[in-house]
């Protein structure tokens, strides 16, 4: 599947994200990616909105750090 989104319907590959942050969020990491070569999965976009949504995942940690 190729990589895909939809901003009106707040969509990434099929998946529906109803937070407009945590969409802009986890859209903006993947494309930067998708950039580079990478080739999501359906299943890397829902692993992407899990890990966004957790306060202790390594990536949110960081930002506290930073910020």
């Amino acid at each position: 599947m190729q990589f895909n989104f939809d901003n009106q319907q707040q969509t990434i590959m099929g998946v529906t994200i109803s937070d407009h942050q945590l969409y802009r969020c986890v859209r903006d990491a993947m494309l930067f990616n998708v950039y580079e070569g990478w080739q999501p999965t359906v299943a890397d976009v829902q692993e992407a909105i899990t890990k966004a949504k957790d306060p202790n995942s390594r990536g949110n940690q960081k930002v506290e750090e930073e910020f």
